[in-house]
């Protein structure tokens, strides 16, 4: 009995997933696997590259081509026509706005950083579960707590101050992890500073930006684009909602490859032969 599928289309290829956008500051870096740029295991990306962040409304990549006709005064119609220029962009909103991501999307200049002014280090006088709030310090070391101090520090942490009683901080907000009494609490009393300027560059500094889609059949997509620069207008809006960076990244050919392997490559699994030979 014949096989009833007229329209020949296979689901599996119908696939979806949201992108993890990719920056280095290596653009000679040429990938040979997935695993070159994260591992495949814990998700960390390798050294040198850094995450974008949370995005809006998709990531939109567009490649197209300009041509010109070739026309004979022996043909009413072109006979043929020529490509005489390629565009290849990456579009999205990054909805982290963090310092880097800004020097990025604007063309800033370099960060120029200074370190928080801190108080003594106080020790624990009992250990801190997950999402706790109030932190009690040794009440030896109570007399060391400034009543304005407005931040503090523990393990990788920075908590913000509702008020201070005693020998105990209460935070505006849980804290994120636990902590046993080894640990210590830092106050801090001027918090650190980030600076960057922007102006008017002559040439706007170019990265590699890096796609990683995990499919819905749970293999993953790379596309690595081997050179791009930041493009069209960015603009930033501080209202009532929460700030965005629209980006838009132009890509450029590299003169070492190939012209038709010249702007990005493609990486995927493969589940048809095994997956870890094909995007590893």
């Amino acid at each position: 009995m014949a096989k009833d599928n007229f329209y020949n289309y296979n689901k599996d290829n119908i696939q979806g997933g949201a992108g993890r956008l990719v920056v280095s500051n290596d653009t000679m870096f040429r990938p040979e696997s997935i695993s070159d740029i994260m591992d495949l295991e814990t998700y960390e990306l390798k050294e040198g590259f850094r995450d974008l962040g949370a995005t809006n409304e998709g990531i939109e990549r567009s490649r197209g081509n300009e041509t010109e006709d070739v026309e004979i005064d022996q043909s009413t119609t072109p006979i043929d026509s020529t490509i005489t220029s390629w565009e290849n962009t990456i579009a999205t909103t990054l909805m982290e706005t963090d310092i880097n991501n800004r020097q990025l999307a604007n063309a800033g200049g370099v960060i120029k950083k200074t370190a928080p002014k801190t108080g003594k280090a106080l020790s624990l006088a009992a250990p801190l579960s997950l999402n706790a709030r109030q932190i009690k310090v040794d009440s030896g070391e109570s007399d060391s707590i400034d009543s304005g101090v407005r931040f503090i520090k523990i393990g990788s942490e920075t908590g913000q101050v509702a008020s201070v009683s005693d020998n105990v901080i209460t935070l505006k907000q849980p804290l994120g992890k636990s902590y046993d009494e080894s640990e210590q609490v830092t106050p801090i009393l001027k918090l650190g500073t980030k600076k960057i300027g922007y102006g008017a560059p002559s040439r706007v500094t170019p990265v590699s930006l890096t796609l990683l889609v995990r499919r819905d059949d749970g293999t993953f997509l790379m596309v690595h684009y081997y050179e791009v620069k930041i493009s069209d207008n960015v603009e930033t809006n501080h209202g009532k909602e929460k700030a965005t960076l629209p980006v838009t990244f132009t890509a450029f050919a590299q003169d070492d490859l190939p012209d038709d392997e010249n702007i990005y490559v493609e990486i995927e699994q493969d589940l048809g032969n095994g997956g870890e030979n094909s995007g590893e």
